[in-house]
């Protein structure tokens, strides 16, 4: 299994068993994981996310290669946030990614600590060229983070802003 680890944070792809526990047998799950899972995950979003990646790991379909990983406060042994890849790298090496992190639980750094490692991990694959991410405009947070991790602001939908980091030449 993967682990991508951090001075604070372990970060680790979500399961097949672990998904399933999570919609099927959350209260079980909270009694007898060594990890504390708070009343406060998974988001909505990743709640509603969760049928579809079980489907997906299940089905084990190449097409479908989205990834849902879970950021781990390692000393506390407690879930903190998720990151999303949504699908495999494009033909051009692009992945689209989004994150939460529960922002009353850490700090700001937490969620730079993270989206750095993981970004970091991610764009060393080979078939990763270009990490993308997106938000709305009053998302102040985010758009610092996006700008502390040195992403930049490609285009503007609406209220939706596009941010993306190349992967720097290792030539």
């Amino acid at each position: 299994m993967i682990e991508i680890l951090t001075n604070r944070l372990m970060i680790i792809p979500c399961s097949l068993d672990l998904a399933k526990s999570l919609v099927f047998h959350r209260k079980e799950l909270n009694k007898r994981s060594p990890i504390e899972f708070p009343y406060y995950w998974p988001s909505p979003f990743v709640k509603s996310f969760l049928p579809y990646y079980i489907e997906c790991l299940e089905s084990d379909e190449v097409e479908h290669d989205c990834g849902l990983w879970l950021i781990i406060l390692y000393e506390e042994k407690k879930i903190i946030g998720d990151i999303l890849m949504k699908g495999k790298p494009s033909k051009e090496g692009m992945v689209e990614l989004c994150y939460h992190v529960e922002e009353k639980q850490v700090d700001e750094t937490i969620a730079y600590e993270a989206m750095d490692a993981f970004i970091d991990w991610l764009t060393y694959q080979k078939s990763v060229k270009k990490v993308v991410m997106e938000c709305e405009e009053q998302q102040k947070k985010s758009i610092r983070l996006f700008n502390k991790l040195g992403m930049i602001c490609m285009k503007k939908e609406g209220s939706f802003l596009m941010w993306e980091i190349q992967k720097k030449d290792l030539d």
